[in-house]
């Protein structure tokens, strides 16, 4: 069964700080110009690793999904690492949850710097 997640960023500045770290992220992704006007990740290429859609932004708050192939030679648990450490080189806090759909709850894997009232 493949993983779920939901990936929040704060970046009161926008995304275009993750520009030059590209090259750090697990999945292959690109900055692009959404719908809206905001510069947002977007995959670039196929993974056999996971997929990347950016869902929505909410004031300062970018709203990703990561799916996780069930069948992808690396584990869940080092993607979302690996990805969190890419948005900490950014120095963007962050949080990531998996989207647990058996339950009516989700599960918190990663909160970097979070604020308590967002």
């Amino acid at each position: 069964m493949n993983q779920d997640f939901e990936i929040e960023i704060l970046a009161t500045s926008g995304l275009s700080t993750l520009g030059k770290l590209l090259d750090k992220c697990p999945i292959a992704l690109d900055l692009e110009v959404a719908n809206s006007g905001d510069i947002v990740l977007k995959q670039n290429t196929v993974s056999q690793i996971a997929g990347f859609e950016f869902e929505s932004k909410q004031s300062d708050v970018y709203i990703f999904s990561l799916y996780i192939n069930h069948r992808s030679i690396e584990p869940a648990k080092t993607i979302v690492l690996q990805f969190s450490e890419f948005l900490k080189a950014a120095s963007l806090p962050h949080r990531i949850t998996e989207i647990l759909h058996n339950v009516d709850f989700d599960e918190n894997w990663v909160s970097y710097q979070w604020p308590t009232n967002t």
